[in-house]
């Protein structure tokens, strides 16, 4: 089912061996479409992670010696050089993955052991360079790297939309009616692309609309009277918006199973199973499993419609575990199905953290409030979450948080000795404190503490987010300087 084979070719490389890609591919596709899978390690133990659409630190490489760049936002180039991070001492031979042998509970709360580390001289310097190794730290940007402001705007409007599905754009033309001017943020580098994957007619955008595309809100200030976006690409810069009003049109995601080895190359959101598919003509693998609440069979059916084998359907509730050592194997459901890729299309939960920020109170550990008055939602992402299934003894061995290599059983040792606070389990094991930002770390940590001790997750208050959510550059930063009045 590969896209038009009339596409030009694209030669970049991957770990220095040459990969060949197709016009239009972002380099996350084009190494799925060349059977490469395991694209990052694990913080860690070094677990391999792949491009799955819900945790960003799976797609972290190195490119042309600038580390952490998403791969499923970069479009492949000719003669890009991508590497894999968090190897030692290279990517093509890491010594590192032998951490995978050590005993689980051994590194409950990372290498950094106070009572492991040399106090002063050369061998402090030594450990600290192999602590940062193992804690996944990447090399800073070659000294090569040209620094430079990339210069920002400041745009003030009636009407900031967040989301470019078609809630979004929906509430953009119904602004543009009512005589506002309006800006519409979005992800993607085109609208919809979820909604489209799956057949949906699409209304079109007002050209009075003024589009932001390729771009994500990252930071909400100032009780939503800033807020602030950054593009994919760095050379791009950054945008402070000035609204009167904030509508977030942001849809929900799929949250990944409560199983081990839902972390494994080969789990796929559907959004990003789906993108695969219909944008890029790529198969998510050769035998896929899709589990969901009910989407599942929707979206089952538009795979089978693009050519893809699909094996097996069902509730997420009915998975038990997703097998594979380096990727998916196989699923455990009712019966073992053999199987190279699981789907899940469900529960379905909306990104809290731009809400938070507008309208959290408090300084060391913020608290949810309501909105302010500016601000609403909309769509998907105002019907509600659906709620993750949990059991009470989720297998210790699932990874929660593969940001930052957080395991149930990592999370178990605190419930069980009484520590309930999400916040402080939060601080105890990093939880969401990597690249996801809380999302969906947070989501499955609430699910799995609410199982544990018999409670329902919504007693628990939620850790506190707090912007940025989204990586932006430091040049992208600079730009903004002149641009937003410091708080006084």
């Amino acid at each position: 089912m590969d896209r038009d084979s009339r596409q030009p070719a694209v030669t970049f490389f991957w770990n220095g061996t040459s990969v060949i890609g197709q016009r239009g591919d972002t380099v996350a596709a084009a190494l799925w479409r060349a059977g490469i899978t395991t694209l990052a390690r694990s913080r860690k133990v070094h677990r391999p992670l792949g491009f799955s659409g819900s945790y960003p630190t799976g797609v972290l490489a190195r490119v042309n010696g600038r580390p952490n760049v998403r791969l499923d936002q970069l479009s492949v180039e000719t003669g890009l050089v991508v590497e894999m991070q968090n190897t030692w001492p290279s990517p093509r031979f890491d010594v590192l993955r032998l951490a995978q042998a050590l005993p689980a509970k051994l590194v409950y709360g990372g290498f950094e052991h106070g009572a492991w580390m040399p106090k002063s001289g050369l061998a402090y310097r030594l450990a600290e360079r192999a602590m940062a190794n193992l804690a996944g730290v990447a090399r800073p940007a070659d000294v090569a790297t040209v620094p430079a402001v990339v210069p920002g705007e400041r745009l003030e409007v009636d009407c900031l939309v967040v989301g470019g599905g078609p809630a979004g754009i929906a509430e953009a033309n119904r602004r543009v009616v009512l005589g506002q001017t309006v800006a519409l943020v979005t992800r993607g580098e085109s609208l919809a692309r979820f909604a489209t994957s799956m057949g949906a007619a699409l209304e079109e955008l007002d050209s009075d609309v003024r589009l932001f595309p390729g771009m994500e809100l990252f930071g909400a200030y100032r009780d939503g009277a800033l807020m602030v976006a950054a593009p994919h690409d760095h050379r791009r810069g950054a945008v402070a918006f000035l609204p009167k009003e904030t509508v977030l049109a942001t849809g929900r995601r799929s949250i990944p199973p409560l199983v081990r080895g839902s972390q494994l190359p080969g789990v796929f959101d559907a959004h990003s199973a789906l993108q695969l598919a219909a944008v890029h003509g790529i198969k998510p693998g050769e035998r896929v499993a899709v589990v969901g609440m009910g989407a599942e069979v929707g979206v089952a059916e538009k795979l089978i419609a693009l050519g893809v084998d699909v094996v097996h359907r069902g509730p997420v509730s009915n998975l038990i575990e997703i097998s594979g050592r380096r990727r998916v194997t196989g699923v455990r459901a009712d019966a073992h199905i053999r199987c190279d890729a699981v789907v899940h299309a469900g529960p379905w939960r909306a990104d809290p953290s731009l809400g938070f920020q507008t309208a959290g109170e408090g300084l060391f550990q913020v608290q949810a409030r309501p909105l302010p008055h500016s601000v609403s939602i909309v769509g998907a992402a105002a019907q509600g979450d659906q709620r993750i299934h949990a059991s009470r003894h989720v297998h210790p061995d699932t990874l929660i948080c593969p940001c930052m290599d957080v395991t149930a059983g990592e999370l178990y040792s605190h419930i069980d000795a009484g520590e309930t606070d999400p916040e402080v389990l939060k601080r105890l094991t990093s939880c969401g404190m990597g690249t996801c930002q809380g999302y969906p770390c947070w989501d499955s940590m609430l699910a799995l503490l609410a199982a544990r001790v018999g409670a329902e997750p919504e007693v628990f208050a939620r850790p506190t987010h707090r912007p940025p959510r989204r990586s932006i550059t430091v040049a992208q930063a600079a730009g903004l300087a002149s641009l937003v009045e410091p708080d006084r």
